[in-house]
């Protein structure tokens, strides 16, 4: 069944409709595997900003329990596609205001040593009240949301929709 915004899979969150000239903001989730057959680990979320087509600029959290640490990479490509599992424009960023983006990514604690603690909530507090004209995510994303949304874009690629 179609979502609001035309996808052919449920949704929890619209797609934010980009300004001409901005750069979406994409949660992108990635598979990391099992850690015993049907016992899969958290799937991976990083932010990526598309720069250009195919291109854009990943901020994540890499590591495990002792030793996350934020990781950004700049103008390369859309990275491990064999284990990609979806991506959602969650907002937008005017390519004046990326540094701003940058800084204040910058600023969001890494949580060490805490079990309930990983990349997705890193993802979600990084993105969570960006509401400026030129730097903005979805006033409508909560964790719960968030969760949801990238839940049903795992089943949309299990299912081969996308």
């Amino acid at each position: 069944m179609p979502s609001s915004s035309g996808v052919p899979f449920a949704a929890a969150l619209d797609p934010v409709q980009v300004p001409p000239g901005c750069f979406p903001i994409e949660v992108v989730q990635f598979w990391r595997g099992e850690r015993s057959p049907r016992r899969p680990y958290p799937l991976h979320w990083a932010i990526f900003v598309r720069t250009s087509p195919g291109r854009g600029n990943y901020y994540q959290v890499m590591g495990n329990i002792d030793t996350f640490t934020v990781d950004a990479r700049h103008n390369v490509p859309l990275q491990n596609r064999e284990a990609w599992r979806g991506s959602h424009v969650v907002g937008y960023v005017a390519p004046s205001h990326l540094h701003n983006l940058e800084v204040h990514l910058a600023q969001i604690p890494v949580v060490r040593h805490c079990r309930d603690w990983n990349c997705q909530n890193w993802v979600y507090d990084a993105l969570k009240r960006l509401n400026f004209q030129e730097l903005y995510t979805d006033v409508h994303l909560s964790m719960s949301r968030l969760q949801t949304q990238m839940c049903c874009l795992l089943e949309a690629w299990e299912m081969g929709e996308i």
